[in-house]
């Protein structure tokens, strides 16, 4: 580790430190949720108290002590519960709500116990060691999917961890096969089920290093070190270091990650690499997603020399080509130059066996340089139901977040610098008020745009036909919109364009009108059902330096031809023009790609 490095660590530690210093709640011996100060945290509350008995002050271990018994105390004790051994996420929840909660409480609980021990005292040290065994029987019980890769990891390395402290045998079996399993689905493709996510592949990565540096059995260090290698290698296969951001697709990827505010893969590639936008707030997002400041001060981390030296630079253009989910076809293809990163999975993400689709992917993902702070504009695009809007808040049982779930389920094709992206509805019983499209630029401001021949200025409005070329010159780069005709469930749908400050905003409804439900679509089985609707648009995106100007862009754009083809249940997509291919079919009945079409530049 350079010397930087280590100082940066540092860093991280006394920052942890400061915030649960003044985010304690004496009264229940907790800290707050920094954005929620009504609800308490006993994650935050685990790692404040591994920080104090890391101080080892008398006053700092006597608070520690009241934290720790105070999450315990959160733990499901009653014998025969169908959770017991698992948390509560927050103090204020009456019951177990999120299941993954166990995993987190033991990732800092089990340290604790075997670190600490003689600070704790025996009663203390003895319930701690109660706990961890209560939560690894609750771990074996949930036995999660494999290819929920952050929380199968946690598993792994918890139950190696928990049970060499409990001198549990069967648990550090149970372990080391899991983990041995864990490889072998991942060496067939080298890229984890959860695939290049700017959440998740942090937890991956610190969950591996800790199990890496902590396990007292040498094979199962070794297996954990090949793991955290590959997922260092998948990282930073994405890793734009021009843009400092994590290039599309996305498996999993909230509002705050999507947009490149700060998250905890970020903080960890600040650690590394200590380049300081990777923590530089953006306007897209009201907040940042980073946390584990104090878990990645601990971590000894393992990364490979060729992974390191991605990260840090990559000679232009460069493409990456990955199969995520061989079962179900999922590639992830992902074409960077200096000015832009455009990166499409193509299909759904989905977990489990038989598989469950997920509502935070991002499909299509396209990243674009600008001169002005935060230093690029985001292109994304979603399935959205009854308008709900990026970034607006939404409340669930444990937590607030401000997200833009994707709603349907997509298809799609890339041939570096275009692609094909195809939505389609989920199974919905509920009535709908609108369907529809939605593709989203933020970092717009300044940018010159014409749909057609109309020029669109901020503020306004318009409702375009479809095959319209929208053009636009996005800063650093060419962007063209296609969207192709959709079908209308009964509204006049329409193809609307809008423009407002930073935002860009093209919608292609499929429906908008009263409050209904769809017979047709309810399970998309059944008497009704024939095939989903066509919702479709192509991308295409180019360096500033290829064109004269927006107006050369466009020509090109428009010389392009555009073929949207129907035959039964099957739909073919294809945008060909002078410089190459790019296609996409699949059935309208599974949204299942049949067939794409690339030819190179």
């Amino acid at each position: 580790m350079s010397e930087s490095e280590a100082g940066r660590r540092s860093q991280l530690r006394a920052e942890a430190r400061a915030a649960y210093d003044a985010l304690w709640d004496s009264v229940p011996a907790m800290v707050r949720y920094s954005e929620r100060p009504d609800y308490h945290d006993p994650r935050g509350t685990l790692a404040y108290a591994r920080l104090l008995l890391d101080d080892g002050a008398p006053g700092a271990v006597e608070r520690a002590r009241a934290a720790l018994a105070a999450v315990l105390a959160m733990q499901e004790r009653t014998p025969g519960h169908a959770r017991e051994g698992n948390f509560r996420w927050t103090l204020e929840d009456e019951g177990v709500a999120d299941l993954n909660a166990v995993e987190f409480m033991l990732d800092p609980l089990i340290p604790i116990a075997r670190d600490h021990a003689a600070a704790l005292g025996d009663d203390l040290a003895k319930a701690a060691r109660e706990a961890v065994a209560l939560g690894l029987r609750e771990i074996d019980r949930l036995d999660v999917h494999l290819s929920y890769t952050n929380i199968a990891l946690s598993d792994i390395a918890n139950t190696v961890l928990g049970g060499e402290l409990l001198g549990d045998g069967r648990m550090v079996a149970r372990g080391a096969r899991r983990l041995r399993e864990w490889l072998a689905l991942t060496r067939a493709t080298g890229v984890p089920h959860e695939y290049n996510s700017p959440t998740y592949c942090g937890v991956d990565l610190l969950r591996l290093a800790a199990l890496a540096a902590e396990t007292r059995d040498a094979e199962t260090a070794a297996l954990a070190r090949e793991a955290e290698a590959l997922v260092w290698r998948h990282v930073a296969a994405r890793y734009h270091p021009g843009l400092a951001q994590l290039a599309g697709p996305h498996s999993r990827s909230y509002f705050d990650g999507w947009t490149g505010a700060g998250g905890l893969l970020k903080l960890l590639l600040w650690r590394v690499l200590g380049d300081d936008r990777l923590r530089a707030p953006t306007p897209y997002a009201a907040r940042s997603r980073e946390e584990g400041h104090a878990g990645i001060a601990w971590a000894e981390l393992h990364i490979p020399d060729d992974a390191l030296a991605s990260l840090l630079a990559k000679r232009w253009p460069y493409d990456v080509r990955e199969t995520a989910d061989p079962a179900r076809g999922v590639a992830i293809v992902t074409h960077m130059t200096a000015s832009y990163a455009l990166g499409t999975a193509t299909r759904s993400y989905t977990v489990g066996e038989p598989p469950e689709q997920w509502p935070a992917p991002n499909g299509l993902l396209l990243h674009i340089a600008r001169a002005e702070p935060p230093g690029y504009a985001v292109l994304t695009a979603r399935y959205v139901l009854d308008g709900h809007a990026p970034g607006t808040a939404v409340h669930t049982s444990d937590r607030t977040q401000e997200d833009w779930w994707d709603e349907g389920q997509f298809v799609a094709a890339q041939d570096r610098n275009r692609a094909v992206i195809a939505y389609g509805l989920l199974p919905r019983l509920r009535p709908l008020r609108s369907a529809a499209l939605v593709v989203r630029l933020l970092g717009a401001a300044g940018a010159r745009l014409h749909a057609g021949d109309h020029y669109v200025a901020d503020g306004e409005r318009v409702r375009i036909e479809p095959e319209t070329r929208v053009c636009i010159a996005a800063v650093d780069a060419f962007v063209a919109l296609v969207p192709l005709r959709p079908d209308d469930m009964g509204s006049g749908a329409a193809i609307m364009l809008a423009r407002d400050g930073e935002a860009l905003t093209l919608e292609v409804e499929n429906y908008r009108g009263p409050a209904k439900q769809f017979w047709e679509y309810r399970s998309l089985a059944g008497p009704f059902f024939q095939r989903n609707v066509r919702n479709a648009v192509i991308v295409e995106v180019a360096e500033r330096s290829m064109y004269a100007d927006l107006d050369a862009f466009a020509a090109h754009v428009y010389a392009a031809a555009v073929h949207d083809t129907l035959d039964g249940a099957g739909r073919t997509i294809r945008y060909h023009c002078a410089c190459g291919d790019v296609a996409l079919a699949y059935d309208l009945r599974t949204m299942t790609p049949v067939g794409t079409v690339r030819t190179g530049l």
